[in-house]
């Protein structure tokens, strides 16, 4: 795969506004116990407000169309919440599906590990995948687009398709003034911890528009870009035929 240099790839492309304030949970200052209850309290928002629904319904007909056994590295996967979910919904369409879930902090791995999540977890970096080109049925990733600018996504973009060998998944925010008012109303409403409330519109406010990402990602073989419910958006590259068997391993 000849890969542009990113620079030429953004040029024309809209900054995305930055919010005022990071997320908590990609910074450093977080105790071990502090960072448990954050991922616990998204885990909780997902399930509760129906941000599983949208990494589900995207992933699970792309799986179904595939082999039998499948494998699916996930990247930003934190506590591994989402991943699981693929996972069962894999299972319902009778595709027994191994995750490799990458994350750049150990903490967030290791409390995936002490939920009993069913996947290998792996320390490294988004744009520099430890992983050999095809390694990988599918790459996926949830709620991790809105934390780059556009240089970065093309990097982890690229990544995605190396590693996987039949194409990429992404699912990320939608921004918007009644996106971002739900999550400063309904998120504290489900419990969710200080950490939690706070990131929950902060991510909002860093989301992608669906434009600029079918602006950004023009020159790839996308297979789908659409508005998911709620407020959510799906981007499918696909990059080789799902029905075609996998190679055997090196």
């Amino acid at each position: 795969m000849t890969v542009s240099h990113a620079p030429a790839r953004t040029r024309g492309l809209p900054e995305r506004r930055e919010p005022a304030e990071p997320e908590l949970l990609d910074g450093p200052g977080l105790t071990a116990a502090q960072t448990e209850r954050a991922l616990r309290g998204l885990a909780r928002v997902n399930r509760l407000l129906l941000g599983y629904r949208p990494v589900v319904a995207t992933a699970r007909p792309r799986l179904g169309a595939g082999p039998a056994v499948q494998r699916l590295v996930d990247l930003g996967t934190g506590s591994g919440d989402g991943a699981e979910r693929v996972v069962r919904a894999a299972e319902r369409s009778g595709v027994r599906l191994t995750v490799v879930g990458i994350d750049r902090k150990l903490g967030h791995l290791q409390v995936g590990r002490r939920l009993a999540h069913r996947q290998l977890r792996v320390v490294a970096d988004a744009v520099a995948l430890p992983l050999r080109a095809g390694a990988c049925d599918w790459s996926l990733s949830s709620l991790f687009f809105h934390h780059f600018d556009a240089a970065v996504n093309l990097r982890v973009l690229d990544e995605m398709r190396r590693v996987a060998r039949l194409g990429a998944i992404v699912v990320d925010l939608r921004p918007g003034r009644l996106p971002f008012a739900l999550a400063k109303i309904l998120i504290p409403l489900v419990g969710a911890c200080p950490v939690t409330r706070h990131d929950g519109p902060a991510s909002v406010a860093r989301a992608w528009p669906l434009d600029a990402v079918r602006r950004l990602t023009a020159e790839l073989p996308v297979a789908e870009l659409r508005r998911r419910f709620p407020f959510r958006w799906s981007l499918v590259i696909a990059e080789g035929d799902p029905s075609a068997p996998a190679p055997a391993a090196s």
